[in-house]
């Protein structure tokens, strides 16, 4: 790790802090936080020694500008959303309506989210313009809903209103949103029912930049299963999506069946197992249901195979728009980009909070709040 520490005048100041957690509502606003809210917009911010300059980097030619940290104020400690859908229906609170999951795309647009893969939130590669937030979408179950193929003029594209077929078109007409989701298959059940085999279908998703990945093979309750059982209801459906992708591609995220993780004594078969002759390995377990904070993987509270998803609905508590009221307002605790994705750009003051370990060569910026 590179570490480049960038010095302004030092705040001695006050926020509040909250840590979210499981079915327990947001503590009083009134706790030490590494980024304060209580500071004038209209103060006269001091650029920093670079600003607005093209600087190399040693790895290659590429330039980037630097920003001005006053006023994008970056926090890549900040939370990060993992959003658990389902299908596109009317049934609540596990599926959206097209009118209400456009809502919720054109929402995440206009305040500033933008959307990432898996694999960049695993490896903490994010790719955003400086002062956006990341946000990544999933999707369980393989439904029909959520993505299927049909005909088109010879060649195959994601049925009309399908959750796919929806996030292209709200990319199409909006580019820097992004383009991305993980959806998350059982491989012993009905997967992307269409025109289309779900060979096809996991080929075109690949083709098309969308992630397939392991909600195991038959959406069992893992907390009932034994330690034989487990490995082959992860293993057979890692083996499953390899034999079409290749055993090259990346499966190494996995979502819990109804939320449920497999008894303490067997959580180790959900980092690494053994099926029908190949071994697989995972690094993130996600839960669902009313949960947070939502920490990014460099942050040393992070906690692999205890992930929190934020539901995608609306009206209960701690779900998708209950959050983005909660971060309109406490927006000190959302991820905000340096635009940078080879820098981590964080407090001065929360410098204790990254896990060094998480981010390999990447430099490390920190920096302080001028008054």
């Amino acid at each position: 790790m590179k570490k480049i520490i960038i010095l302004i005048m030092i705040l001695t100041f006050v926020g509040c802090t909250d840590n979210v957690e499981n079915q327990d509502n947001i503590p009083d606003d009134n706790r030490d936080d590494p980024i304060t809210r209580d500071i004038n917009e209209d103060e006269e911010l001091q650029d920093l020694e670079d600003n607005g300059e093209e600087k190399e980097t040693e790895d290659n030619e590429e330039k980037i500008v630097e920003i001005d940290y006053q006023e994008v104020r970056p926090n890549e400690l900040g939370h990060i959303m993992v959003v658990m859908y389902h299908g596109i229906m009317d049934n609540p609170p596990y599926h959206r309506t097209v009118d209400d999951f456009m809502k919720d795309l054109q929402y995440m647009y206009d305040n500033g989210y933008r959307l990432i893969t898996m694999s960049d939130y695993v490896d903490h590669r994010i790719d955003v313009e400086a002062g956006y937030t990341p946000i990544v979408l999933t999707f369980d179950d393989g439904l029909e809903s959520t993505f299927s193929l049909v005909e088109e003029n010879g060649e195959w594209v994601p049925a009309p209103n399908t959750a796919i077929a929806l996030i292209e078109e709200f990319a199409e007409e909006n580019p820097d949103f992004g383009k991305a989701a993980t959806l998350y298959i059982n491989s012993d059940l009905q997967t992307f029912p269409g025109e289309a085999t779900v060979e096809e279908s996991i080929k075109w998703l690949d083709e098309n930049g969308y992630e397939v990945a392991n909600h195991t093979s038959q959406h069992a309750n893992l907390s009932q299963l034994g330690a034989e059982a487990l490995e082959e209801h992860i293993g057979k459906t890692d083996v499953f999506i390899k034999d079409i992708l290749g055993k090259d591609y990346r499966v190494d995220t996995l979502t819990y069946p109804f939320g449920v993780r497999p008894s303490s004594e067997l959580m180790h078969l959900v980092e690494k197992g053994h099926y029908n002759g190949q071994d697989y390995v995972y690094t993130i377990g996600f839960r669902e249901g009313p949960s947070g904070p939502f920490f990014p993987s460099n942050h040393i509270d992070f906690s692999p195979f205890n992930v929190p998803r934020v539901r995608g609905s609306e009206g209960d508590i701690q779900d998708l728009w209950w959050f983005f009221e909660h971060y309109e307002n406490n927006p000190h605790q959302r991820y905000i980009s340096d635009g940078n994705k080879e820098r981590i750009s964080i407090l001065e003051s929360q410098e204790h909070l990254l896990n060094e370990e998480a981010i390999g060569e990447k430099e490390v910026y920190t920096y302080t709040i001028e008054e």
